[in-house]
């Protein structure tokens, strides 16, 4: 049975108090949470009143705004379920982060087109007063890093507003990869890489609709040179393991050029090669079934791709464990709590860090506060105020210590499993194994 909702038109803006606010803990919760290994191609990010749309891959759930929310200047402005709105208080606070509702099926509303009719020009103003918007062309996430079909959104806003004012025939068209080392997992590497702008105009057609085959295929292509996009469905677990060993995070802008062209040629000819194919498979098997039966230490990527690939690690490191539990003290007791929390109530991993990033960003700083409270009430008398601007300062700088000391430990971690691999007699099965796989790859 349809449902009866009143019609929500957010108002025209370009930014907002709350948004400003939120975005000093995003950005504090984002790199509390990751290693920022680098922003490529930021530095050619159109001006701040430029309209805008960033198109992103969506591989991590409520993650994958966040760091766009962090580190592109603009005010991003979303686009997000409808359900949320209902409720007049989070209605408020969503309209105070940007956040427009979007309508689906499932919300069984009669006029369920005409809403997202209103939405989609509240956007194209938004945008004409010269906001930015953020999307995920995809339109749902998925854990694993490929690209899926694109949805019509996209391609409907932009004809609408090349439709609306000539002026927004050329909105600029930001193609944005988020590359996780590995989501779920606290302090590890994370890289966002920002494209050239699309050219979409020849795309438009005169009765103004977007050619959506050709539009679709020139966004893919685009969105392709700045993600980790393994295709096709059937061969993503098979090249996975082998394309975590060239740790693509950690490659500058211009090393990255050759991951996108190899994964292309990797796709064709398994497509082409059945003989190649049978190869990859079985050799990707027969390292899988030796892993297994004689476990190696470490994952693909402490390994890398041969001897040489081997991490330097700093093995006086663990001297510093103590002072990064001391520097870690004022925040232990909520990070231990959100942790656990976390892992009993939360089921599937691509909501794992959103939802412990998105717990500390907001109640670290309130312990923090109460803990500056009451040191500073305990102080002597005149030394208030700097006691509780010590204990904030011990709170805040320690949190991000401990985190860098959790770096050097990974590192460590991986320098010390990568030896053992490589160099160890009794993974010699397993290496052999995962050689073999390595060169059928190539």
């Amino acid at each position: 049975m349809a449902k009866t909702r009143p019609i929500l038109t957010p108002p025209v803006q370009v930014s907002h108090l709350y948004y400003r606010l939120t975005r000093v803990l995003v950005w504090s919760g984002i790199t509390r949470y990751f290693r920022i290994r680098g922003l490529d191609g930021f530095d050619a990010l159109p001006k701040p009143g430029t309209p805008a749309i960033f198109i992103s891959n969506h591989q991590n759930g409520m993650m994958d705004p966040m760091p766009i929310c962090a580190f592109i200047p603009q005010q991003m402005h979303y686009l997000t379920r409808a359900d949320v709105f209902w409720n007049p208080v989070f209605r408020h606070l969503l309209f105070g982060w940007n956040q427009m509702p979007v309508y689906r099926q499932r919300d069984r509303l009669v006029d369920l087109r005409h809403r997202n009719d209103v939405i989609f020009d509240v956007c194209v103003n938004r945008m004409e007063a010269g906001a930015a918007m953020a999307l995920f062309p995809e339109g749902n996430h998925n854990p694993f890093p490929s690209l899926r079909p694109l949805k019509g959104g996209l391609a409907e806003m932009l004809a609408r507003a090349a439709c609306k004012q000539n002026s927004l025939r050329d909105i600029q068209l930001i193609p944005v990869g988020l590359d996780y080392e590995h989501y779920a997992d606290w302090r590890r590497q994370l890289r966002v890489r920002a494209g050239e702008p699309i050219p979409y105009a020849d795309c438009l057609n005169e009765d103004g609709t977007m050619d959506k085959v050709a539009f679709h295929e020139r966004v893919a292509t685009a969105m392709k040179k700045v993600m980790v996009d393994i295709q096709p469905a059937e061969a993503q677990q098979v090249f996975h393991d082998g394309l975590r060993a060239k740790r693509t995070t950690e490659l500058n802008a211009q090393d990255w050029e050759s991951i996108p062209a190899m994964l292309e040629r990797w796709s064709k000819r398994w497509s082409e090669d059945p003989a190649w194919a049978a190869r990859v498979s079985e050799t990707h098997r027969m390292w899988k079934d030796a892993h297994q039966a004689k476990p190696a230490p470490g994952r693909p990527e402490a390994w890398g791709q041969g001897p040489e690939d081997v991490r330097v690690g700093r093995s006086w490191v663990r001297l510093l464990d103590p002072f990064a539990r001391l520097a870690q003290l004022p925040t232990w007791p909520i990070a231990a709590v959100i942790r656990q929390g976390v892992k009993k109530k939360v089921r599937k991993l691509e909501f794992v860090s959103t939802m412990r990033m998105g717990f500390a960003m907001v109640l670290f700083p309130v312990l923090w506060l109460i803990e500056s409270a009451v040191v500073g009430a305990l102080a002597p008398e005149g030394w208030g105020v700097v006691a509780a601007a010590g204990m904030w300062v011990w709170g805040n700088v320690g949190s991000h210590l401990f985190g860098r000391f959790n770096d050097a430990m990974h590192n460590l971690r991986d320098a010390e499993d990568g030896q053992a691999f490589w160099h160890a007699p009794q993974h010699g099965e397993v290496r052999d194994a995962w050689n073999n796989y390595l060169n059928a790859l190539k």
